[in-house]
């Protein structure tokens, strides 16, 4: 019986990521800090990532594509791990904004 409560705090810290993956705090910290408001920005959608493998979480993150005023196409897409930490931020399409990496 000594095992179980083990087993039990094993199995909460297992699936505290999975909970974890909304990171639209994380994102609008991210967006702060490109000094981006909320009159800058038409539409946010959140997007999970999915691992191909079966070995492994089933989710690996969050992308955040935004789409900006000032693009006409294109997006900002801010890539995000398991636990909401940012990765990176680059631009896609049209989109440019300056000290962001743009493909």
């Amino acid at each position: 019986m000594r095992w179980l409560p083990l087993a039990l705090s094993a199995l909460t810290l297992l699936s505290a990521p999975a909970e974890a993956l909304d990171c639209s705090r994380k994102a609008q910290d991210e967006l702060t800090r490109l000094e981006l408001g909320e009159d800058d920005i038409r539409s946010i959608r959140y997007v999970r990532k999915y691992n191909p493998n079966e070995n492994g979480p089933d989710v690996l993150g969050v992308r955040a594509w935004v789409r900006l005023k000032a693009c006409d196409s294109g997006y900002l897409v801010i890539d995000m791990t398991r636990t909401c930490f940012v990765r990176q931020s680059y631009t896609r399409g049209d989109c440019r904004l300056e000290d962001v990496t743009a493909y």
